[in-house]
Parts: structure tokens; C-alpha cells; sequence
């Protein structure tokens, strides 16, 4: 259950937009949510083919034939009229995550500012300038001649959009990066930019935690990146509150992320910032991979990473991570014995489990 306040927040949506979730000791179903009150999709079937699906998988499944009668449905006034007469509070119900990805994938250092921001942390002081100038006329190279730095990502990793997130003990550099992940509706390979944007089914916030000190392979130091230790433990992908359809979002490079931790701000920038746009990546991964429906993207994430900040995730936090219009998750770090305390931490403590640890930028792709 999401806390009142965040539904009527900045970051809320304004229209009608498709939650998975139930009432207690309730099986999961597709629920329509305006502002504070939802109902379930179900309510609209006997008119509605596209009110007949029992989850937001099973109808991405199956967007080419059933968006434009979702869009009629959710921009119809008497439809919202109907949620506020007859709908639950959605503060009653358990969200879940709103789809389980059929292909999941993850865009690398696609924000211009954090990029900048991981140069400079990664050198010496008195060369932060210098570093900040070469970074930038290589983001200014990149932009006119390079492409998308995208990684496959393992499914398992979604978990839901309020609820607790266990660290293991040996877990000690997990890292936030709030990004705005796009669903896709349609299938295809070989995309331009314009054709890869009419692919997109939907939004949802995502919140792509990543353990830093396993993105390097100390073993096999000339491989790479690691992205299967790095961004593949259960839950680690917190995915929703909401899915909200594209059509309630025009200019995806206008949306606001923010991140939080136990209150205290993080990160704060907008899509704007990105290297490659939405469309941009999607064309780039279509000519690696067939665009499939249901797969979904993370599109990269602002500066403010906790490798920043000198401060890493422990049990007893709260994250709060949210897009424009597209809604507010909330994550509750705990450690295994005490799943049941959700302690605030001051973010101004060290983390003894990192003190002394020697991270560099490469740590905060």
C-alpha cells in the first residue's frame, strides 16, 4: 500500500492508469486507478475486450489489438466517474509489480550529468576541471558518432513497488539509480527512431539497484563489466507503482526523477539529460534483438548515485524513487532477521561495511 501523500504528489499521474494488485487475501487482478480510488478492470468486461485480461502482462501480450479500445476506456470521463463513485481507496490494496518483462534490458551511463559526475569523482581534486572539460567534448564525440551502452538483465530481479528489499550480509555496496522504464507494446527488428517511439506501450518507474563492487571482476580484470553479479539479485528491480500508457506521456524528455533516501534528496534531474533519447535506445537495441511485447527497458539514470554520496544501502533505509506523472515507489531495506523494522538511518552516517573500500568511476556505470 502506497502512504496517501504520495498519491496526490507532484510525481502522480493525472489520468487513468492500469495498477496490478488486490485486496488483502485477494488474487492479483488489473485495476483502473484515478488519483486516489481504483477499480478493477474486470468491472468493464462485458463491454470492453480489453477489460478482460487478468494482468498488464497478458494485455501487453496483446497491445496491437487492444490499445486503441484501452485508450477509448481510460479517456472516457464517465470512466474516471466511476472510479470515484464505486472504487476502493487504493491505499486498501497490495501492489504488485505491474508486468513480468519478457525481455529485460538496462541502458549504461546515458545521463550526460552523472557520466560528468563519475569522471570527476574518479580523479584527483585538483584535476576536476580538466576532467569535466574532456568529459564533456567526449559526451559531445559520443552523442555524433557513438550509441547506446545496453546490457541484458535477468527477469528474476523485478520486485514490487512498495514493500521490503532483504540484504544479505555480504551485500555491502548496494546502489540506488531511479530511471523511467519503457514497455514495449509491439515487435520488431531493425527500428528507426520514429518507428521504435510507436513501439512503446507504456511507462513505469524503475529503481535498477546495483551492487558496485561486483560490477569489476577483480579475477578477470581485462573482461568487463559483470553484469550478472552486479544487477542480479532477487528483487533488485523494484518495477511500478503504475503502468501508465504512452499516450498519457507526450514528451518522455520532459519527465522529472527524483530519488530519496530516509528523506534526503539524491538525485533530481530530467529525461533531457539523456546522451541517446527513448526512441534512440530502442532503435539501437531492435537492430541487436528482436523488440518484443512485454519487454521492457531501463533507460538509464541521473547523477547522484550513493558511490557519489560515499554512502551505500543498509538495513533500516527508505528509498523513494519517482518520475513525472508517473508515480512513487517505496523500497524498505531490512536485514534478514528483522523483516519486520523499518527504522530511518540518518544519511549522514558512514557505512562501516564500505569505509576504506576503493571505488572508481567504472564502479558507477
Amino acid at each position: 500500500m502506497l502512504p496517501e501523500d504520495d498519491l496526490e504528489s507532484d510525481f502522480a499521474p493525472t489520468g487513468v492508469v492500469l495498477a496490478q494488485a488486490a485486496l488483502p487475501e485477494e488474487t492479483a487482478a488489473v485495476w483502473l486507478v484515478h488519483r486516489d480510488r481504483a477499480l478493477p478492470l474486470l468491472t468493464w468486461a462485458e463491454q470492453w475486450p480489453c477489460a478482460r485480461f487478468a494482468s498488464i502482462t497478458g494485455l501487453v501480450r496483446e497491445w496491437t489489438t487492444h490499445h486503441a479500445g484501452l485508450r477509448r476506456l481510460t479517456d472516457l470521463p464517465r470512466t474516471a466517474l466511476a472510479i470515484a463513485e464505486d472504487g476502493v481507496p487504493v491505499t486498501s490494496l497490495r501492489l504488485e509489480a505491474p508486468l513480468q518483462p519478457a525481455q529485460l534490458f538496462c541502458t549504461i551511463g546515458n545521463y550526460q550529468k552523472q557520466v560528468i559526475e563519475a569522471a570527476v569523482d574518479g580523479g584527483e581534486a585538483a584535476d576536476a576541471d580538466g576532467l569535466r572539460a574532456a568529459t564533456e567534448q567526449a559526451l559531445v564525440q559520443r552523442r555524433r558518432n557513438g550509441a547506446p551502452y545496453i546490457c541484458l538483465t535477468s527477469i528474476d530481479r523485478v520486485g514490487t513497488p512498495n514493500g521490503e528489499l532483504v540484504l544479505e550480509r555480504n551485500v555491502d555496496t548496494l546502489d540506488w539509480e531511479v530511471e523511467i522504464g519503457a514497455v514495449i507494446g509491439g515487435s520488431g527488428s531493425g527500428l528507426t527512431p520514429s518507428e521504435a517511439q510507436g513501439m512503446i506501450a507504456g511507462y513505469s518507474v524503475v529503481n535498477d539497484l546495483t551492487i558496485r563492487s561486483r560490477i569489476l571482476r577483480p579475477d578477470l580484470p581485462a573482461l568487463g563489466s559483470d553484469w550478472l553479479q552486479c544487477k542480479g539479485m532477487q528483487g533488485s528491480l523494484p518495477l511500478g507503482p503504475w503502468f501508465v500508457p504512452a499516450w498519457q506521456v507526450p514528451d518522455p524528455s520532459a519527465l522529472g526523477l527524483q530519488l530519496s533516501l530516509n528523506g534526503t534528496l539524491m538525485q533530481n534531474d530530467t529525461a533531457d539529460d539523456m546522451v541517446f533519447s527513448i526512441p534512440e535506445q530502442l532503435s539501437y537495441l531492435s537492430r541487436h534483438t528482436r523488440l518484443r511485447p512485454g519487454d521492457v527497458l531501463c533507460t538509464g539514470s541521473p547523477a547522484g548515485f550513493g558511490l557519489h554520496h560515499g554512502r551505500f544501502l543498509r538495513a533500516g533505509d527508505t528509498v523513494k524513487a519517482s518520475v513525472t506523472g508517473l508515480g512513487t515507489q517505496i523500497t524498505h531495506c531490512v536485514d534478514p532477521a528483522s523483516r519486520q523494522s523499518y527504522s530511518q538511518q540518518s544519511y549522514s552516517h558512514p557505512n562501516p561495511a564500505t569505509e576504506g573500500r576503493t571505488m572508481t568511476k567504472e564502479h558507477a556505470l
